[in-house]
């Protein structure tokens, strides 16, 4: 138990010293480099999963003889270069998912996954780089904290290249769909035009067609003259509704 009288996260056999034990809580939290009396503790997180809320911490204690202890609950051992080979891994599998991405599923599956994954890598620089500040005479942890800003880096170009990729998706579709439009309504006013035309001979044929008086003749010069009169008019119509468009 610690002095605080509740279970520590790090491991009881660690020899740390109590004032690294006193800010550590109940649960991990965050990722970050506690340094304390030559000792550097290292609380990082496993890559999370797209899906995964709760973060999977891993231990990596420094002792100022130089030393390294690791306590990881998803494997017995490993070093601070394996766990950044394992962000390593999804970071290349996803590159590898968006240069063959054609689709707006396809890159919103990429951003569901990458977000959380830079999230993560970004928290693991900071501590790394915080870590190096506190033992500036470990060379090799330069490179871990190199090794971390190079992954941050290639997040940060395979979400923006996600999203430039969707953003396209999104144009591209929004053109097509205004042009769809486009095309409706030139459909439209080419129909309304026809309309137009036959409108007049339509409503001159039904109302001739009544059973009524009209004292026009029932010849055939009356007929076309009839028709010409209403194609005539149906033509004028025509005309107004193009020349208001």
């Amino acid at each position: 138990m610690t002095p605080a009288h509740f279970p520590s996260p790090v491991p009881n056999s660690w020899q740390i010293p109590a004032s690294i034990r006193s800010r550590v809580g109940r649960e991990a939290g965050a990722q970050r480099a506690i340094f304390e009396e030559g000792h550097l503790l290292l609380i990082l997180h496993e890559p999370p999963a797209p899906d995964m809320v709760e973060r999977t911490p891993a231990f990596f204690w420094r002792q100022p003889s130089g030393e390294w202890t690791v306590h990881r609950i998803t494997m017995p051992s490993g070093t601070l270069a394996d766990l950044l080979t394992k962000y390593e891994k999804p970071l290349l599998e996803l590159e590898s998912r968006g240069n063959t991405a054609a689709t707006a599923s396809d890159y919103h599956s990429i951003l569901e996954a990458a977000a959380p994954l830079l999230r993560a890598i970004r928290q693991l620089h900071r501590a790394l780089q915080h870590g190096r500040e506190m033992v500036k005479e470990d060379r090799e942890f330069i490179n871990h904290r190199d090794r971390a800003a190079a992954l941050e880096r290639t997040g940060e170009l395979l979400l923006q290249d996600a999203q430039f990729g969707l953003s396209y998706i999104v144009a591209r579709q929004a053109e097509a769909q205004a042009e769809n439009a486009r095309r409706m309504t030139a459909t439209a006013h080419r129909l309304n035009i026809l309309a137009a035309l036959f409108l007049p001979l339509t409503a001159v044929a039904s109302i001739l067609a009544m059973d009524v008086k009209s004292g026009i003749p029932n010849s055939r010069e009356n007929f076309w003259l009839i028709v010409a009169a209403s194609f005539t008019l149906g033509l004028l119509i025509a005309f107004t509704i193009r020349r208001k468009r």
